[in-house]
């Protein structure tokens, strides 16, 4: 069954502490099988949001659903086939190889204590060639360049087969090509295997390059939902971050290129 949203926020209310109130009354959706991009400035609750979806934080006021049902009623092991997680950046403090890191993806499908099917297998190699990983499989994972952690990370969640992967700032601090390929590979999942994308990231040119939705957010409110024509707007961006843009028509694509007028 094809869902019109994956996943709804109604009327969303958090604070970190009695007296610090993030959101109030907040609603939002995300589209099945489409691209969303969450952007604001640092602080303004995009974390805090993604980790809600992925019932990391509580509930105490307000109503999040996924696949339409409500999360709360999820097992773990069925809310880890709706939905999985790349964490910000992070690090490896335990000796696993690639192969066992990936391997991880497939947990759920299991019984405690079984081994790996040969459809586990399958599914993990799969996951490790999208992301072009294959040759790694025996590195240990400290051994890691950023790229390729990263790239190792998202084979994860790609072996974990779920419908929607939520990811924070996933290309931060990678390189362009890595960026790109990374990119890419989600997109595709998005146009091939209606999966659904929910993705913080910082840089608005690959914003508008690559989603389908766009949710700004500011101190805790949304303040701009829609596609990327429709928030990432020239009076949008300064009103949100506080900084003089140009906007462009790139002539290959289409796309729109967001210029910040620097100053010295």
């Amino acid at each position: 069954m094809m869902h019109t949203n994956v996943a709804t926020i109604h009327d969303l209310d958090w604070s970190y502490r009695d007296d610090l109130q993030l959101f109030t009354k907040l609603n939002a959706n995300f589209p099945t099988a489409s691209f969303i991009s969450i952007v604001g400035p640092n602080g303004s609750g995009k974390t805090t949001l993604l980790r809600h979806i992925l019932r990391l934080l509580p509930v105490p006021d307000g109503t999040i659903t996924l696949l339409d049902e409500d999360l709360n009623a999820f097992s773990q092991k069925r809310l880890a086939h709706g939905i999985s997680y790349v964490p910000q950046g992070g690090g490896m403090e335990y000796e696993f190889t690639v192969s066992e890191f990936v391997a991880m993806g497939r947990y759920s499908y299991s019984s405690r204590f079984s081994v790996l099917s040969e459809e586990d297998h399958r599914e993990i190699g799969q996951a490790m060639d999208k992301m072009g990983i294959r040759h790694l499989g025996n590195r240990m994972a400290t051994e890691l360049s950023g790229g390729e952690f990263q790239r190792m990370v998202i084979a994860r969640a790609l072996a974990q087969k779920s419908r929607v992967i939520a990811l924070d700032e996933p290309v931060s601090h990678l390189d362009p090509r890595n960026q790109c390929d990374i990119l890419r590979e989600l997109r595709s999942l998005v146009d091939n295997q209606q999966v659904t994308v929910i993705c913080i990231l910082h840089d608005l040119n690959a914003v508008a390059a690559f989603s389908d939705q766009v949710i700004m957010i500011k101190d805790g409110r949304i303040v701009g939902d829609g596609t990327p024509q429709e928030v990432l707007t020239i009076e949008k961006i300064k009103e949100v971050y506080h900084v003089d843009v140009d906007i462009l028509v790139n002539p290959h694509d289409g796309n729109r290129m967001i210029m910040p007028r620097w100053r010295i």
